[in-house]
């Protein structure tokens, strides 16, 4: 299978038609129309479908569209590996959630960039869980989930930190001083992914009024313009300078506890920069236990 006429193919799949492709890869449509037919060809079947909206994969096509997007990223890993092992060059691309980043990255970049000067670091915000697995383009990425609730998708992880939920509002909100979770079924709760889980596992069977963001920056800016309420780790509750205006909500009911994970495909595929990055990780999240052990 060629290499190439994959990543046309790709390209056709992300444009929606041959010309659009044509265009952005700077390529004439005979080229692009000829290596579809040849991949088509080794194949043995039609890759796409007319629609009202252009082409679309067919089945067969978009389980091709998956296995290319994890060979791609293979492809790019090697490349990455053989520069940074030439001359400590290449690419380094990580996703964190909004709680890892806050927790750990400040240090942990820090740490790297000693270590892997001249490695390109690109770092991006999840959005959502499913968009860090095989084929997302991230070479690892560092997760925020409930304890316990990790998902089984074949990927390993290794808990870095785990933190107390505490519920916050600001200061002043009409529910500030509200004892019951009970009580709060008819507020307006932005939480991250995990947060309807929390509040359901900590007795609020049902809340009516959430909306999942995955930035605490955004669900604070919701906290502090909309009246929502949110869930942050407690130790951002405690921060006199993040929780500036906001107030904790003293529950009667204890909320779960979330955990911080690095999740990759396996460890033996890691680039050396990913595998110095993990290591910076692990730096950062037991840096306040070494602190709080010190004296004075």
């Amino acid at each position: 299978m060629n290499l190439r006429h994959l990543e046309i193919f790709r390209r056709v799949a992300e444009a929606g038609g041959i010309r659009a492709a044509a265009r952005d890869a700077a390529l004439t449509q005979p080229a692009m129309t000829y290596a579809i037919r040849e991949l088509e060809r080794t194949v043995g079947v039609a890759l796409f479908v007319r629609s009202a909206r252009g082409v679309v994969p067919t089945e067969i096509g978009q389980a091709l569209l998956r296995r290319a997007a994890v060979l791609f990223d293979e492809v790019r890993r090697t490349e990455d590996e053989i520069a940074q092992l030439r001359d400590g060059g290449g690419h380094l691309r990580a996703a964190f959630s909004s709680l890892a980043a806050a927790r750990l990255l400040p240090d942990a970049l820090l740490a790297f960039r000693r270590r892997c000067p001249g490695v390109a670091l690109e770092l991006v915000e999840i959005t959502s869980p499913e968009a860090t697995g095989p084929g997302s383009g991230h070479d690892l990425a560092v997760l925020s989930e409930l304890e316990g609730t990790a998902e089984k998708d074949g990927l390993e992880r290794e808990v870095l930190l785990q933190a107390p939920l505490a519920a916050i509002a600001r200061a002043g909100h009409p529910l500030a001083r509200v004892r019951t979770l009970r009580r709060l079924a008819e507020a307006l709760w932005a939480v991250p992914a995990y947060g309807v889980q929390a509040l359901q596992q900590a007795g609020l069977a049902a809340p009516r009024n959430t909306v999942v963001c995955q930035s605490i920056q955004f669900g604070l800016s919701l906290v502090r313009n909309a009246d929502a309420l949110t869930l942050v780790a407690a130790s951002l509750a405690e921060d006199p300078v993040a929780s500036r205006g906001l107030v904790r909500l003293r529950l009667a009911e204890p909320l779960p506890r979330v955990q911080v994970s690095v999740r990759l495909q396996a460890w033996s595929r890691l680039t050396p920069a990913a595998r110095a990055f993990v290591e910076c990780l692990r730096e950062a999240a037991a840096g306040p236990a070494r602190r709080r052990r010190a004296p004075g």
